[in-house]
Parts: structure tokens; sequence; C-alpha cells
């Protein structure tokens, strides 16, 4: 049998050491990196940002309801209106007026045929809450596009600066 010496053996205690230091040192680090991960990602979102920036791209994407998925909205309403009259009502009618007479009471009969002008402006307020409730009949697919220039960029790289 090859028995080791104990001056061999003295330089693996600190072998072990060193590497459990490098290890715990390692794992420090990365418990940093994870800790702040828009310190890694801003650099890399700001590229492809600019990017996408240069090329005028748009994010695209299809959205599959199926059928029979239940669809509840409750749409409010409070919207004020002012409805323009300009019109003209016409009248053609005849009523009976009593006339008291020295001769007797007498019903005269008078046409009355004329048009009334109406010009007015009407404030209407309505308030009122939509309510649907229904159900998809068929699939439905809404195909999404959005163009990036329309979304707030700036405030994301903002949000992600250390």
């Amino acid at each position: 049998m090859n028995e080791t010496s104990p001056s061999r053996m003295r330089w693996i205690a600190p072998a072990a050491l060193a590497v459990a230091l490098l290890s715990l040192a390692l794992n420090g680090f990365l418990l940093y990196l994870v800790r702040h991960p828009e310190r890694l990602l801003a650099p890399m979102l700001d590229r492809v940002i600019s990017r996408m920036e240069e090329q005028d791209a748009t994010l695209k994407y299809t959205v599959r309801i199926p059928a029979g998925t239940p669809v509840r909205f409750d749409v409010p309403i409070d919207q004020s209106y002012r409805l323009r009259l300009n019109t003209t009502v016409p009248i053609n009618t005849t009523f009976q007026l009593p006339i008291n007479t020295p001769f007797g009471n007498r019903v005269v009969r008078v046409p009355v045929r004329t048009t009334i002008p109406i010009r007015q402006d009407l404030p209407i307020h309505l308030r009122d809450t939509f309510r649907l409730r229904t159900q998809t009949q068929n699939e439905l697919v809404v195909p999404l596009e959005v163009p990036l220039r329309d979304l707030p960029l700036e405030e994301l790289r903002r949000s992600l600066t250390p």
C-alpha cells in the first residue's frame, strides 16, 4: 500500500479553503446581480430599443378568444351634448270659438294654417351605464399591431437607469 505523507496532504486544506472562498465570492457577486437586474438589462434594452426605433418597428400579436367565452362589459356613459334645433312645425287645424252675441251664443269655426319656426339650442346630459353580458358564438381572432413609436420607451429607459 502506498501511504501519503503528511507533507503532501498539507496543501489540500488551503486549496479547499481557497475554492470555497472563491465560490462564496462568486455567489455573492451573482446575488448582487440578481438583486439589481436593471444594471444588466439597461444597456442591452437600450441597444434593442434604439435599433427598433431606427427600423420603425411594430409589435404584432394575434389574440384568439375561443367560442363560448363569457364577455362582460360595463361602459359608463357621462356625456353632455348640445342639440341644435333648426326646424319649422306646420300647423293645420280648425278650432271652434264660442261667441256670445245679442242674438245668442254662436260657435264659429276658425281655420289655422301656419308654420312656427323653432331655433333653439337644447342642453342634453346623458348619464348611464351600458351593460353587456353575452358569450362569444364563434372563435374571435383579434390581430394587434402596436407601433413602437406609440409606446413610452423613454420612460422605460429612465426606469431602468441605475
